[in-house]
């Protein structure tokens, strides 16, 4: 896929999110935009679909709004409705070490096409989102 990819981002740290949508959008790569600016409830698979999002990068934790149980739904909504459409997650390891071996496990099981850790470097998460 050449040209600029649009991309939907939903993590659920607010001055996270910003920084990424930032760094991302600043590589000139990417067309970030919060998922919360395209659908009103921040309905991950429906702003990816009202947009025809080329991927999308979602956080992952123990807080309700973006729960394990919670993403594996919106991905499979997803992967029903926009199935070209690249999914990443994204976990804070240190802090749910269990949640980060879950993810693994949902990488391996090929449901989703990438993670990182929340320590990963922005130069790192900008190169690997755009090899997608």
């Amino acid at each position: 896929m050449n040209g600029v990819k649009t991309i939907v981002v939903s993590i659920q740290n607010g001055l996270l999110n910003e920084a990424i949508i930032k760094i991302l959008s600043e590589s000139g790569e990417f067309n970030a935009i919060p998922a919360a600016k395209i659908s009103k409830n921040g309905d991950i698979s429906e702003s990816c679909k009202l947009i025809s999002a080329d991927m999308t990068l979602m956080s992952v934790s123990n807080s309700n709004g973006d729960s394990i149980e919670k993403r594996l739904k919106e991905i499979n909504d997803l992967r029903e409705s926009l199935p070209d459409c690249k999914i990443a997650l994204m976990c804070d390891e240190n802090t749910y070490p269990e949640l980060a071996n879950e993810v693994t496990k949902i990488k391996r099981d090929k449901k989703i096409d990438s993670f990182f850790y929340s320590s990963v470097s922005a130069n790192y998460l900008t190169a690997v989102l755009s090899s997608m």
